[in-house]
């Protein structure tokens, strides 16, 4: 009984101690939605942060050196970022997808049965580079179906959104 209950104790030590670490690791405002957002390499973040139905922001670095906040007014988010969704038994696909630059962004976050995989593909000039999430993932991007222009072009849109 009393090792269950240490146990127990120390379970939810590290819940706390990781729950803690992501919100540390977020780059979004405490008065913002965060509706993306996983610790990527070198103490980098990946993040989707913003006031619904007012601000929309991507925002890649760590905290207090964000390298990457797009667009650089959050108040056009709505107009700049793409939405595609795609769903079928045990499988669950988000995209956000934005240009920058001449340089194209698709945030991504697919399910399938329990396996998730997450990040940032970023392509330029024919050549792309994936930075993945490490866990904890949090995300929301299903809450901006319908608030963003659909992404005809994504493979998951199949040509047209709901």
């Amino acid at each position: 009984m009393k090792r269950s209950i240490q146990c127990s104790l120390v379970l939810a030590v590290v819940a706390v101690t990781q729950a803690h670490a992501a919100r540390a690791q977020s780059l979004c405002a405490k008065d913002e939605a965060t509706y993306f957002s996983c610790p990527a390499s070198s103490g980098r973040s990946i993040n989707l942060c913003g006031k619904p139905a007012q601000t929309l922001q991507y925002r890649f670095g760590k905290p207090g050196r964000v390298e990457l906040a797009f667009p650089a007014r959050p108040e056009e988010g709505a107009d700049v970022f793409r939405y595609a969704h795609y769903t079928r038994f045990q499988v669950d696909r988000f995209e956000i997808r934005f240009d920058n630059a001449g340089t194209e962004y698709v945030l991504f976050d697919y399910m399938e049965s329990s396996r998730r995989e997450a990040g940032v593909n970023v392509t330029q000039g024919g050549k792309e580079i994936s930075v993945s999430c490490r866990r904890p993932v949090r995300s929301r991007l299903g809450e901006l179906e319908g608030k963003l222009k659909c992404d005809t072009e994504s493979a998951l849109a199949g040509g047209a959104c709901r």
